[in-house]
């Protein structure tokens, strides 16, 4: 891990001293690559959703938001995000007692270069030793026997609750009823041999779980005394980890939550239709994608390339994919199998009268009784094949465009609520503020806040061009209770200010 490599973003309102910062030290030489700058909280924040840094280094002292509520914000949106203060005598006290938990380093002003250095060498150290623990080491196996027999269906007749719950606090994953589960499946292009372990060391920050590698993914069951109320906040961390750790982009699968170790091999074919699902890495619970989902319906054809390409692929490489296995001149036999096995995968993902409808389109009803000539039949599959796909890939964008379309609404409806922020929306729409940060910049085309600011200053300018509000009234109207603030943000949006923007206008 010596090689790591963060990325950072430094805040400071004194426009030296943060030129000098970003300007003089040999990033790469410390471990970080500098990502961005600011010399406000604003622009830190919307930096911080933009570019995802591994570090903030910033002021206290700041314009708009000052840097203890700046920490505060960027955590909710970034719960990983290590935060160091660089910050003068008079504040440090009350930085350290405010948020020291929280808080990597604490760098005094005034700093010299060389001092910087080392305290980001020192930074990046903590940084890294926070991975080594996260390395692989050996677990029960007896635990992991256990678990695995109850997420695969291995045990011939399941025992009663009580033995199971003694099998595994002997196995060192204490817990206590009454208790309720979940079951994550982590998918990636390749996962190394001992994932598990680390999937381990970070769920247990929160719950007590173990994990198991099967059929080229770590499965977990995840078990809470207490709810779920953490299950987010762990899983944005467990992402973060697969990146840096695992070093593979991974895609979350969460299954709903149930009672009772009877559930858990239908919970497990959840999390794995959540995988398979899933448009791309990040985390997808079955609830978000369960009305693709037939009920109780899941193929174990995990590794199928087919499989893949049907649920994740694009057209262009299922196309090609379908060429080289149904090149002109193959058997009748092996055509039908491969079009068995794309029923199979679209069952799950469509449904049964989604399917009948598209095998109808296809006029493959019934291929056997119509005595299709075997160039025909296979022109038919892959028509059949691509549709399917394309059906998929429009039902998945048409789930997150459901969530990004909520959140829309609420920014054109609730703009002018101070209180109005990617936190309180993720909690009203129950998702992670990272998962809905990702989805509205994947699908909306940019981050919450830029889309909440864009809003506010359209509006802002509509009403001072049509005149009769003061520009206090107009800074209130769009969610600004201090007008020098709205004014900022005014002039840096449009380049202007607003009172010479009304003056213009008059004149």
């Amino acid at each position: 891990m010596s090689d790591q490599v963060f990325t950072i973003v430094v805040a400071d309102d004194e426009e030296e001293l943060l030129e000098d910062v970003c300007a003089m030290v040999d990033w790469e030489s410390v471990g970080f690559r500098l990502v961005g700058k600011a010399n406000n909280g604003l622009d830190a924040l919307q930096l911080v959703e933009q570019m995802e840094p591994d570090l903030l280094l910033t002021d206290i002292q700041m314009p708009f938001i000052k840097g203890t509520e700046l920490a505060r914000q960027v955590r909710e949106l970034q719960p990983l995000i290590q935060i160091a203060f660089l910050t003068g005598y008079d504040d440090f006290e009350y930085a350290r007692s405010a948020i020291e938990s929280q808080v990597i380093s604490y760098l005094l002003k005034p700093i010299s270069m060389n001092e910087l250095t080392a305290a980001l060498k020192d930074i990046h150290q903590k940084m890294e030793n926070r991975f080594k623990e996260l390395l692989p080491t050996e677990g029960p196996v007896s635990q992991q026997l256990t678990v695995a027999s109850l997420l695969l269906d291995r045990y011939a007749d399941l025992p009663g609750e009580e033995k199971i719950i003694r099998d595994l606090n002997a196995s060192g994953l204490v817990f206590k009823a009454p208790y309720s589960l979940t079951v994550l499946a982590i998918g990636a292009g390749s996962l190394p041999s001992a994932a598990d372990q680390t999937v381990d060391k970070v769920l247990r920050g929160y719950y007590p779980s173990c994990s198991i590698i099967s059929g080229g993914r770590v499965l977990s069951l995840i078990i809470s005394e207490d709810g779920f109320a953490r299950l987010g906040t762990a899983l944005d961390e467990l992402s973060y980890v697969c990146k840096k750790i695992l070093g593979t982009d991974c895609i979350l699968g969460v299954s709903r939550r149930f009672e009772g170790f009877g559930n858990c091999v239908s919970a497990c074919k959840e999390a794995v239709d959540a995988v398979r699902l899933a448009d791309g890495p990040g985390i997808c619970h079955i609830n978000q994608v369960s009305s693709y989902c037939e009920p109780g319906v899941s193929n174990d054809r995990s590794t199928a390339e087919l499989d893949r390409v049907l649920f994740t692929g694009n057209r262009r490489e299922l196309e090609s994919y379908l060429e080289m296995i149904l090149a002109p001149g193959t058997k009748v036999i092996s055509i039908m199998q491969t079009m068995v096995t794309a029923q199979d995968v679209l069952l799950t993902a469509l449904g049964k009268e989604e399917l009948s409808m598209l095998l109808r389109k296809c006029s493959l009803t019934d291929p056997l009784r119509d005595k299709l000539d075997s160039e025909t039949f296979r022109r038919r599959v892959i028509e059949f094949c691509l549709s399917g796909n394309e059906m998929i890939s429009k039902r998945k964008q048409d789930g997150m465009s459901v969530l990004v379309e909520r959140t829309l609404q609420i920014i054109k409806m609730r703009y002018m609520d101070e209180e109005l922020s990617l936190n309180s929306v993720s909690e009203e729409l129950h998702v992670s503020p990272n998962y809905l940060s990702a989805n509205m910049k994947k699908y909306a085309g940019d981050t919450f806040i830029n889309l909440l600011i864009k809003k506010r200053m359209e509006t802002a300018k509509t009403l001072i061009q049509a005149g009769g509000m003061k520009i206090g009234e107009v800074s209130e109207k769009c969610g600004y209770s201090d007008q020098h603030y709205f004014s900022f943000c005014f002039k840096k949006y449009y380049g202007i200010s607003p009172a010479k923007m009304r003056k213009g206008e008059e004149n």
